[in-house]
């Protein structure tokens, strides 16, 4: 049976102090036949210079795509899908590390069963500064037959994920969504008939730093909301999975971080929309009470 080519897709911008390690945990992974696709958005700092030396030093393995200028996360996204040649592919960001056996664990579990279309493991965000000790990612890893799970709580941190590329819309990730549209992308994967999962275990770290684009918990929700307006249009069954992540996702879990950061009077708007969507969610009552403490 042939071995799988598998794309490691990494995409960076300005991450000269930590692209060589994002690169090297690629190029460590102890899997036969692997390459290593770096795509970065126009650096002005030393990361495009870096990434040469990568691609010189592991030529068949390393491919550079260099942007003159930058283009935006997405846009530099798909200019990576579109150098990728394998039967999966694998994603990570410039500042994140791949930690050893990821590829070829993930492999095993998409071959135990050809409906398989997306697999996903438990990350580590660790801190730069420091700040806080290292802690899960995720609280709860899903599986099922479906995106209608993932819609509903969240999905994957992208460094976990992996895809079969049969799966990936020709498109690739949607232009309407500037920096969420791996949360669609994963909905376009799954679909309603594909089976996603995990693997036991932590096979990445996420570095949490200043430049972090999702440092800002309140940053995007203007474009989550798109993204799961796209999802409603675009998928009719999910339609109450959606409605269920729009009270949850956009209104309660936002209304308790701004609670967290003593931004009470917002959170309270925020619970007063979810109530008025789902009058019965007894949590939502709690916090409202809480936003008047």
């Amino acid at each position: 049976m042939s071995v799988p080519r598998v794309s490691i897709s990494i995409v960076s911008y300005n991450q000269e102090s930590y692209i060589a390690e994002a690169i090297e945990s690629a190029v460590a992974q102890d899997y036969p036949n692997l390459e290593v696709v770096v795509a970065d958005d126009g650096s002005t700092d030393r990361t495009q210079e870096i990434i040469r030396q990568y691609a010189l030093q592991y030529p068949n393995l390393v491919i550079a795509v260099l942007n003159s200028r930058n283009e935006g996360i997405t846009r530099n996204s798909n200019k990576a899908l579109r150098a990728c040649s394998g039967e999966f592919i694998a994603f990570m960001g410039g500042d994140d590390v791949l930690l050893a056996g990821k590829v070829a664990a993930q492999i095993d579990w998409f071959l135990n069963d050809p409906r398989r279309v997306l697999c996903g493991h438990q990350v580590e965000v660790f801190y730069e500064n420091g700040s806080r000790s290292p802690h899960p990612l995720t609280r709860r890893l899903l599986s099922g037959r479906g995106a209608e799970a993932l819609i509903r709580h969240g999905p994957y941190g992208a460094t976990s994920v992996m895809v079969r590329t049969d799966r990936v819309p020709s498109y690739g990730f949607d232009g309407a969504l500037p920096v969420v549209s791996d949360q669609l992308l994963w909905v376009d994967v799954i679909r309603d008939d594909g089976l996603f999962g995990y693997i036991p275990g932590t096979f990445a770290r996420y570095r949490q730093h200043d430049a972090n684009v999702t440092r800002d918990p309140f940053a995007n929700l203007d474009e989550v909301a798109r993204y799961l307006e796209i999802v409603h249009e675009r998928y009719p069954p999910f339609r109450r999975a959606v409605r269920y992540a729009i009270t949850r996702r956009l209104f309660y879990d936002v209304a308790v971080a701004m609670l967290d950061v003593g931004r009470k009077s917002e959170a309270r708007e925020k619970l007063l929309q979810a109530l008025r969507r789902e009058p019965w969610f007894a949590r939502a009552w709690v916090r409202l009470a809480q936003s008047f403490a």
